[in-house]
């Protein structure tokens, strides 16, 4: 299975859980500071199918502040009635477009990393391939801009998963699942309680930091 059959197999196992939410659920908090569930589903739809030209127009409309462009524009598409946002989480199933530097691995990295933002808070768990879950993790290890700043959160730490086959880098261990890692990785705080090792305590700081 190649990447981009991994994140149709992603994206249509988190359009199976949008089916499967209630009213109260689509508002519920997600990981993301400020989001709701419906804005997280939102921001995977309008992901799939990026157009540099308009990302560029709405980036310089919001003085290139991209956290708070990805959020604003969130939570805008996430007031679709949820009926509009299932269908539409639907049909990027099959859409294989990875413009820039972004690579069809990505693509599986942030559709694992958005959709436990979702299925945390609610408490509704998946177990992923392993084939899947090792692709998203070291995608995640080469993740060094301002928005992951992955690479300076694990350097000297070694990162061990203890249900796949996969570790990365050297220093002082933090062992876990791997999702736990992934989501530690992406900087999700709540994942640090699955985790374990001499690494832990500075791999908290730096993602608290």
């Amino acid at each position: 299975m190649d990447a981009w059959q991994m994140t149709d197999s992603e994206r249509s196992a988190f359009a199976d859980l949008a089916d499967s939410l209630t009213p109260v659920q689509w508002d519920q908090p997600s990981l993301c500071d400020g989001w709701k569930v419906r804005d997280v589903v939102a921001h995977v739809i309008d992901g799939a199918d990026v157009k540099m030209g308009r990302m560029m127009l709405t980036a310089v409309k919001y003085g290139f502040r991209m956290n708070v462009m990805n959020q604003r524009e969130a939570q805008k598409a996430g007031a679709k009635p949820t009926d509009e946002l299932c269908q539409e989480l639907r049909a990027t199933v099959g859409v294989h477009k990875a413009p820039g530097p972004i690579k069809p691995e990505d693509m599986v990295l942030e559709t694992i990393v958005h959709e436990q933002d979702v299925r945390r808070p609610l408490g509704i768990a998946r177990a992923y391939p392993a084939d899947e879950m090792k692709i998203a993790l070291e995608r995640a290890t080469l993740q060094g801009s301002a928005f992951l700043p992955i690479k300076k959160r694990i350097a000297d730490v070694k990162l061990k998963a203890t249900d796949v086959d996969w570790e990365h880098g050297e220093g002082s261990e933090v062992s876990g699942p791997g999702e736990a890692l992934l989501m530690a990785m992406a900087g999700r705080p709540v994942a640090l309680a699955e985790l374990s090792g001499p690494g832990l305590d500075t791999l908290e700081q730096r993602i608290g930091s």
